[in-house]
């Protein structure tokens, strides 16, 4: 149950702003380099939330790194939604906090490249009554694709050049 329309004409915008970020490996897979362009993060944040609106979602959860943590603000204030980060401490996973019962939850990433993460935020949010409405990323990925639950990124993998992989944004290795 994928939305793929954004990815069948993907908003050069978008593209042109991921390209500035640049993406680059992080502790929970790759990110967005969020210290680059607050515009370039903007654009990014508010065109995946209104990929997300239809979903009606009342949380964001993703993993805790300060690149998604940028990224998953952005988003949640533009849907009016919660904030719920996800940490792994020695192989603990936590919340930030409690997500409301029958609340209807987003799980968010730059990119989907571990299932064992996705696996682990999916197995967390469910702890409670809660509806995991759709895997969102800002590049799609098999990984998401397996989740069997809804997905909406803004991007195709493949879809940027080579060198935004590691984009003149990037940090480099931030792991």
């Amino acid at each position: 149950m994928s939305d793929t329309s954004n990815l069948n004409a993907p908003d050069p915008a978008v593209r042109a702003a991921v390209r500035e970020l640049g993406i680059a490996p992080d502790t929970h897979g790759p990110t967005l380099n969020t210290a680059v362009s607050s515009a370039a993060v903007e654009l990014v944040g508010r065109s995946l939330s209104e990929a997300l609106r239809p979903y009606r979602p009342t949380a964001v959860t993703f993993w805790n790194s300060s690149d998604e943590a940028v990224l998953g603000h952005v988003v949640a204030r533009e849907l009016g939604a919660a904030v719920v980060r996800a940490d792994d401490v020695e192989g603990l996973v936590a919340l930030s906090t409690e997500i409301a019962p029958d609340a209807r939850v987003v799980l968010l990433a730059t990119a989907w490249t571990n299932p064992m993460r996705l696996q682990a935020l999916v197995a967390m949010a469910r702890v409670g009554p809660v509806e995991i409405v759709a895997v969102a990323s800002v590049l799609a990925s098999p990984e998401q694709a397996a989740s069997e639950l809804p997905t909406v990124s803004l991007l195709a993998a493949d879809s940027l050049a080579p060198d935004a992989v590691t984009g003149a944004g990037a940090a480099g290795d931030r792991t």
